[in-house]
């Protein structure tokens, strides 16, 4: 997939899901065998936001990111 599609930022696999929602903190569905998504903000290598679904609902928009980069932004210059 990332040959075919020059993906151009890296791209992770062949993890154990597992294992690795234990790391993050994240709802694993045990019946499809996956994770739910964890949405983590990073300023500066600290997580300053981070929003966990448990199901279908919950996932970060693009706006929402922009909408809170933003106010962060407005809280430093402060």
């Amino acid at each position: 997939m990332v040959e075919r599609h020059r993906v151009g930022f890296p791209v992770v696999y062949g993890l154990d899901v597992r294992k690795e929602t234990e790391k993050i903190g994240a709802y694993f569905d045990s019946e499809g065998g996956y994770f739910q998504p964890a949405n983590f903000i990073l300023r500066n290598g600290r997580v300053i936001q981070v929003t966990y679904s448990s199901g279908p609902l919950g996932r970060l928009q693009a706006q929402h990111v922009l909408m809170l980069v933003d106010h962060y932004r407005k809280q430093e210059k402060r």
